[in-house]
């Protein structure tokens, strides 16, 4: 290891995070054995326009550039400058990161083992109040001269490079941080390799922190650590900027995926992270309603916007819908075009239904047809009741439970195995109460109406059916 080479590099910028960022500088210094060797540096056309924060920060325009070398010019100088080192820079992930798209582009790989000066620092001069370049050289007494170029940058992460292996000499950590094995080489530049190390493989949720312990973002695992690794492993803009920010990651165990769900869900609502996407945006449910027509005769509908003052059911998507009422019309010998599953025909037709009972042409009373959608209103009444869902817990001596009243999510808890409710309401002291939303009243709708073997309680007089009926219109 004392023998290998070094190729130190900082890269200048036309900015944009990862994605569509172009280089503008470049600047390699090559150290052996503490010494330098061999050194490459020149400006580089980036093919599109520099914006003015840009410029304001580097000092690089578009004038100083449109006579340099595209990228494709210097390819070859550069590979070879590297080849056979150590890729070192400072947050080394985004240097070399955006090489190796220039090299992509290019239709040329490139690939090096790397070393992050962030994280060698901080391992090996730990309690600085800042560990950007800038602070580091300051904090220590390194000359750094032309910050935010190229040349200038690269110089100084030379000599903090040397500084830290002159404390580690027999460069135990660099080759413990060249160990792709541990993940250091895809950690944020601020967070610990210490605490990667302690984050669990369990089922759960997690949170990605910002350096005053705010979420940036929430997500949910069945490998809570697997997961992680697999955000500092994604190469998108988004995620470049989640992982400059990262500080700490924490995390929630909850011992079940469908548990895990809803509490991604519920703080995903309570602290609207910056970086997650996804259930900020309401999304209208289709309800399932039933009127009588003009012949009496109780039809459903399924709608979005209409309010009526029956509502039975609701439904994320159409498809969901659908496959739900082919169900009930065949399990009851309901008519589809009574049962919103066909319009604008004199009789049913439908391609798949042939259990037509025959109200849609006279072969059955009217009266006798609404006893069998009252049947049907009853079998849908029961995924209203309020009940526990019994899932796997977060140890093997505990199990979960997840609370709906009349259908809707309200909260969750867990109980010991050998425990059980003498009576239905004792489930309440052990409940965390949580607010419903639409999203949960989706996650919870799927979650039954896929479940073959539902471990259900019921917590009102009505029995238990939902684990007994086959539930696979949603497979």
């Amino acid at each position: 290891m004392k023998d290998a080479k070094f190729a130190i590099t900082d890269i200048e910028t036309t900015g944009n995070g990862i994605k569509g960022n172009r280089i503008t500088e470049i600047c390699v210094m090559v150290v052996q054995n503490g010494e330098l060797i061999d050194q490459y540096s020149s400006l580089v056309n980036p093919s599109q326009s520099i914006p003015l924060y840009i410029e304001s920060l580097t000092g690089i325009n578009d004038e100083m550039v449109s006579n340099a070398p595209q990228f494709s010019e210097i390819a070859d100088e550069v590979e070879k400058i590297t080849r056979d080192c150590i890729f070192v820079a400072h947050n080394v992930s985004f240097d070399y990161n955006i090489l190796r798209a220039e090299f992509s582009n290019i239709n040329r790989d490139f690939k090096r083992k790397r070393i992050c000066t962030v994280r060698l620092t901080k391992k090996l001069i730990p309690g600085l109040f800042s560990y950007s370049l800038g602070n580091i050289c300051t904090s220590i007494n390194i000359p750094h001269f032309d910050r935010h170029r190229a040349g200038g940058d690269c110089e100084a992460t030379v000599t903090l490079f040397q500084r830290c292996v002159s404390l580690d000499p027999e460069y135990e950590v660099i080759t413990e941080f060249l160990n792709r094995k541990t993940g250091a080489a895809y950690l944020p530049p601020n967070f610990k390799n210490s605490d990667f190390e302690k984050l669990p493989k369990e089922t759960g949720v997690y949170f990605f922190k910002d350096k005053d312990g705010i979420p940036l973002y929430i997500g949910k695992a069945k490998n809570i650590k697997s997961r992680i690794k697999s955000h500092f492993q994604e190469r998108s803009n988004r995620k470049y900027k989640l992982m400059q920010e990262t500080y700490s990651i924490d995390y929630e165990l909850t011992g079940n995926e469908f548990l895990a769900l809803l509490r991604e869900s519920d703080l995903i609502l309570k602290y609207y992270p910056k970086f997650n996407k996804a259930q900020k945006k309401y999304t209208k449910p289709y309800t399932l309603t039933s009127y009588h027509n003009q012949k009496g005769i109780e039809v459903f509908a399924l709608h979005k916007n209409k309010i009526s003052p029956v509502n039975w059911m609701k439904f994320y998507t159409r498809e969901e819908a659908i496959k739900f009422m082919e169900y009930v019309c065949e399990k009851f010998e309901l008519c589809p075009k009574y049962a919103g599953l066909q319009r604008g025909v004199t009789t049913c037709d439908h391609y798949k239904i042939h259990s037509c009972s025959g109200v849609c042409k006279g072969q059955i009373e009217v009266d006798d047809y609404n006893d069998r959608v009252a049947h049907a209103l009853d079998f849908i009444n029961q995924y209203e009741n309020s009940c526990l869902i019994m899932e796997k817990g977060r140890t093997k001596e505990e199990k979960s439970f997840i609370y709906l009243d009349k259908g809707r999510y309200a909260g969750y808890g867990f109980i010991n195995n050998s425990e059980d409710f003498s009576h239905p309401e004792d489930f309440r002291n052990y409940l965390i109460p949580q607010k419903n939303s639409s999203y949960t009243d989706r996650l919870v709708s799927r979650y039954i109406n896929t479940k073959n073997n539902l471990n259900k309680l019921p917590l009102n007089s009505i029995e238990e059916v939902i684990e007994n009926e086959p539930a696979d219109w949603f497979h």
